[in-house]
């Protein structure tokens, strides 16, 4: 009898109904409260209907210690002794909400939870029991000897009580530990009652979030696991350590190796389906980008090789004894952007040529599947997509919109999300067809008519590109991003044009002549504050139109020299110097704590912009000001 109380709370009213929504999360995705889970995957699923409730409390009691291999046969022999009618559950997803409709009393639930650190913990099995009639669930390890740090170490259930009430509680004979009740009160039930008293959360495409699983088309989870940390000891750490790209390594070298992982787990699956296991599928990265999802599925046996606008820095650093290919091409949807001898188009945030990559897959052969993992929003002639359900986000909508031209192409699409470190990461696979090869034609024949309807003739493409003249291709309005890309934040405009807008808005704050009191003594002009959108009116049209090249503004720019100006809430006013003690305070604070992305600071290295170009000078003394005043003295900074 599960009597000792752990912890209770109490409901909004009304809230208790959504017990079963947040056990279906709780019991399916449990590692979204349990950091040193990867995942959960469900072992055995028998549903059951009784005239009496005698003998249910006891009944995890006598199936603790079986083994997995035999614990279907196990708890049907108990349920049939005490006399109840077993019905089996093939769902896929498992919907506990599902069962409840089907009016069952209760259902015993066994589930494996998988450990993110393999080296370290092994899988625990953990069975459930639940009670529909009297709103609870019953949760204990299903072996005591395997109990380890991923779950209570004592059985407990969780139960609605009368007037809204939550509550966790145990049977007052068991031996109970701190790390276990701490986890139950300060962040189960904490969680439960957040998932009960607000309203189901939904995903992108507006549905609901309680029995939507992640990797979902993976099925088995323990398999896929293993070989991401067989991927991540490949290939993680020495990826890392050689990252020469100015983005994060930390986010863009585990989300290749996951999505690496997630295609390999799915390619095996369809082999073994299609009989193929000796014949590894091919493929083809179209905007491959780092090239680093293309090096790890080559590495790992696959024929293929990967396509982007520009080279990256990553590329010379690969094992030349593999023979990595990376093309620098650019892609124009045509009939010269086919790919008939390749199994898998993959597009991995291929920007403006997602819409195409299903058009793409469908047209270089009948047996062609893809992969798309959408990022930026397009449309078919490379304008930026506008949304068209304003009930769910762009991106939602973009989704919907990328799964309809799926649709359209003829491809049976299936929806999963991935786990990676990544806002966006609700992929596309197309990996069967709706129709027969027969009507091959027939099928193209309305997928030119929709990208026809959804593409705009533009003058720009009036002239071929890249070899591709706009009778040959697919979209006559598409325009391929220019292979180098620009860098668009003020720092490439002509210096001189920076200095003339620089010292336009030093006159206009000076004007506002004011002296602060702490610089009284020197009798300093900080000058004042203007708003933003006054000082562009101050501006010569012709040093506007340089920055609105930029796409910056003003604003950028004045970041920029953020030594002289600050910069806030749409107001500018100049910047007073600190003294050099303080600054240096502060970065050996930084440094001591830390600080991620922390930089040395040289000190002395620049002129002081004030000493040269303020009509009072400096407001500092030249041995309190990080500057130099001219003195040629130096010095070499707090390098650390």
């Amino acid at each position: 009898m599960f009597d000792q109380i752990i912890a209770e709370t109490v409901l909004k009213q009304g809230s208790s109904k959504n017990f079963w929504k947040a056990l279906d999360v709780y019991l399916f995705k449990t590692h979204v409260i349990n950091k040193k889970l990867f995942g959960v995957t469900n072992v055995s699923l028998l549903c059951f209907r009784s005239s009496t409730t005698a003998g249910h409390d006891n009944l995890l009691e006598l199936v603790a210690g079986t083994e997995v291999d035999s614990f279907d046969y196990a708890i049907r022999n108990v349920l049939l002794n005490l006399g109840c009618e077993i019905c089996v559950e093939q769902l896929d997803p498992i919907s506990i909400d599902l069962l409840v409709e089907r009016k069952y009393d209760g259902a015993v639930v066994l589930n494996r939870l998988l450990p993110k650190n393999i080296n370290i913990f092994q899988p625990i099995d953990v069975v459930c029991l639940i009670d529909f009639n009297s709103t609870s669930a019953q949760l204990k390890c299903l072996r005591k000897d395997k109990v380890t740090s991923l779950f209570p170490t004592f059985a407990f259930t969780l139960q609605v009580l009368r007037e809204d009430k939550l509550s966790i509680r145990c049977q007052s004979t068991d031996t109970i530990d701190e790390r276990s009740i701490y986890w139950l009160k300060e962040i189960l039930l904490e969680r439960m009652q957040k998932w009960m008293e607000s309203s189901v959360p939904t995903n992108a495409i507006g549905t609901s979030t309680a029995s939507i699983r992640s990797l979902a088309l993976v099925h088995n989870l323990e398999e896929y696991n293993g070989l991401f940390n067989e991927l991540k000891q490949k290939y993680g750490l020495s990826m890392v350590s050689i990252w020469p790209e100015c983005t994060d390594p930390q986010k863009f070298v585990f989300e290749d190796i996951a999505i690496a992982a997630y295609l390999l787990t799915l390619w095996k699956k369809e082999r073994v389906a299609m009989g193929t296991e000796d014949k590894l599928q091919s493929f083809v990265d179209i905007g491959c980008g780092n090239g680093l999802l293309v090096y790890i599925l080559a590495s790992e046996g696959h024929r293929g090789y990967g396509i982007d606008l520009r080279k990256r820095k990553l590329w010379d650093l690969y094992p030349t004894d593999l023979r990595i290919d990376l093309r620098v091409e650019t892609i124009v949807p045509s009939n010269a952007s086919l790919f008939p001898d390749i199994d898998w188009i993959i597009g991995n945030h291929s920007d403006e040529l997602s819409p195409w990559i299903p058009v793409i897959a469908a047209r270089s052969s009948y047996s062609s599947r893809f992969f798309l993992l959408p990022c930026c929003a397009y449309e078919f002639d490379g304008r930026k997509y506008q949304r068209q359900n304003c009930a769910v986000s762009q991106y939602g909508d973009f989704l919907n919109y990328v799964t309809k031209i799926a649709n359209v192409c003829g491809f049976h699409v299936a929806t999963d999300r991935l786990r990676i470190p990544s806002t966006k990461r609700t992929c596309l696979v197309g990996s069967s067809r709706i129709y027969a090869e027969s009507e091959h034609e027939k099928q193209d024949e309305q997928l030119k008519a929709f990208i026809n309807e959804r593409s705009k003739p533009s003058k720009e493409t009036e002239t071929p590109t890249d070899g591709v003249s706009t009778h040959e291709q697919w979209s006559a309005g598409f325009k391929p991003r220019e292979n180098t890309e620009k860098v668009r934040n003020c720092t490439k405009i002509d210096r001189s044009v920076v200095d003339k807008i620089v010292m336009i808005v030093f006159g206009e704050l000076l004007a506002k002549r004011h002296i602060p009191s702490e610089l009284s003594e020197r009798n300093w002009n900080a000058g004042g504050m203007i708003t933003l959108e006054a000082l562009v009116k101050t501006i010569p049209q012709e040093h506007l139109a340089a920055l609105k090249a930029e796409c910056g503004g003003l604003q950028t720019l004045l970041r920029n020299n953020h030594q002289i100006f600050r910069v806030e809430a749409g107001t500018v006013q100049l910047r007073i110097p600190t003294k050099l003690s303080e600054t240096m305070d502060v970065a050996v604070e930084r440094k001591m704590k830390k600080v991620k992305n922390f930089k040395p600071i040289n000190f002395k290295q620049r002129l002081c912009w004030f000493f040269a170009n303020h009509p009072d000078g400096c407001p500092l003394d030249e041995r309190d000001c990080r500057f130099n005043h001219g003195s040629g003295e130096s010095s070499p900074g707090l390098g650390f």
